[in-house]
């Protein structure tokens, strides 16, 4: 088994609050210190109460969510076709009319598509492709496996894939072979970590 562990950078943020105080100096004599804040002297007023106007908060607008196309065919349309060739299939291409768009969210932190050569059969190399809020980020792996993979949502920024293999002497009808491997997406570096377990190389 290849175990896989990937991390990238990314810029943080941090919010600075500034707060202004002032102090004010008297006495006879002499000079006051200058401050920020300045001393009113009211005018006359007559005896019946003045109502004084109150603000009303302005409530904090709630981040819009960034949402992408609203199809995964459409997503993902051009990582399709930006494919490179199946290794050992350089004449086939990638089927983007039989493609699963069933993961693909135009909304969520992490979402997926699945893509097969053309005239694929059951042991045919599969592409997962990722997608962070309908952008197209790339595929799950650099190497395609074979066998149709099984991909599970955990949660809205995270994804777990079932590979299937062959194992020594199996054929590919009978491949009893299992990892998995998880994908998360990481706000911080804006990419997708990637723990848990590939197929052995192939070939």
């Amino acid at each position: 088994m290849v175990r896989t562990s990937k991390t990238a950078l990314f810029l943080t943020g941090a919010a600075v609050v500034a707060l202004l105080t002032g102090c004010s100096g008297g006495g006879d004599g002499g000079e006051g210190t200058p401050t920020v804040t300045e001393t009113v002297t009211a005018a006359p007023t007559d005896t019946a109460a003045t109502s004084t106007p109150t603000s009303t908060p302005t409530p904090t607008p709630t981040p819009t969510p960034t949402c992408g196309p609203a199809t995964g065919s459409e997503a993902a349309a051009a990582g399709i076709a930006a494919l490179p060739s199946p290794a050992g299939l350089e004449d086939t291409k990638w089927d983007a009319a039989n493609a699963d768009y069933t993961g693909y969210d135009a909304c969520a932190s992490l979402s997926w598509s699945v893509v097969a050569p053309e005239f694929g059969t059951a042991g045919s190399p599969y592409a997962i492709l990722l997608f962070h809020q309908g952008r197209y980020l790339g595929t799950a792996t650099s190497e395609q496996y074979a066998f149709e993979p099984v991909v599970e949502r955990l949660a809205d920024a995270s994804i777990k894939v079932t590979y299937t293999y062959a194992k020594e002497n199996e054929a590919n009808a009978d491949a009893s072979g299992r990892t998995t491997a998880t994908y998360i997406w990481n706000d911080g570096t804006e990419r997708v970590d990637m723990t848990g377990e590939v197929p052995p190389a192939q070939g």
